[in-house]
């Protein structure tokens, strides 16, 4: 009786680990699929979550970084800077270059194409928001 309680807790457990596999994988693609339409050059970059605009405010601040550089300048954790950069980098707000051992991440031009007035939008939401917060 013990034996067949667990089978069925192990397949029980398989089957909620196939179904989290499959939530995940519908999360990834609604978030690569995330293009924002905002036109308001500051509605823009609050599209972007909380806790990856602090990294996109560093990385436009700094033109190019890597994440040692980005999380001096965050106050976070390396471990935890990458995640978020590499996040930016599939939403498509940054782009990821290697040079020797280094990656480097940068402001992605496309958007600023898409549109025009952005060039300056986040130096003056990040003053905006440190004028509110202070």
């Amino acid at each position: 009786m013990n034996s067949n309680m667990e089978t069925d807790a192990n397949d029980y457990l398989k089957t909620l680990e196939k179904r989290l596999q499959s939530l995940e994988r519908r999360v990834e693609e609604i978030e690569s699929s995330f293009n924002p339409t905002v036109e308001d050059k500051v509605a823009l970059y609050l599209t972007v979550p909380d806790s990856l605009r602090k990294s996109l405010f560093a990385v436009s601040a700094l033109l190019k970084a890597t994440a040692d550089e980005v999380c001096i300048r965050t106050g976070r954790h390396r471990s935890i800077e990458n995640k978020y950069l590499n996040e930016l980098v599939r939403a498509g707000w940054l782009k990821r270059e290697r040079i020797g051992k280094k990656v480097y991440y940068s402001s992605v031009r496309k958007k600023e194409e898409e549109y025009p007035e952005v060039g300056g939008s986040i130096d003056e939401l990040d003053k905006k928001l440190e004028e509110i917060l202070s």
